[in-house]
């Protein structure tokens, strides 16, 4: 059975937000102008950075599982290897 939510759809979505803060505050910025624009906008521009990290975390995680997972993969090929050379 195909879940509801995948977890594509959630770094998608972190990746929607993360852009549309971030044009949202720039655009935000750029109408008020001068210094005060980025500083009222500041939070939103965090808020950008904040999802943009959080989806390169996530993505560093499922590296280093996929590489365990194929470094696992090979380990127990090796030991089938060796197991079948022992029994000719």
């Amino acid at each position: 059975m195909k879940r509801f939510w995948d977890p594509g759809i959630s770094r998608t979505l972190l990746f929607v937000v993360g852009v549309v803060t971030f044009v949202i505050a720039s655009y935000q910025t750029l109408a008020t102008g001068n210094m005060e624009g980025l500083y009222q906008n500041y939070w939103l521009f965090m808020l950008s950075f904040g999802a943009v990290i959080w989806l390169r975390y996530l993505r560093q995680k499922d590296k280093i599982a996929a590489a365990e997972a194929e470094a696992a993969r090979k380990a127990a090929e090796a030991a089938a290897r060796k197991q079948t050379k022992k029994k000719r």
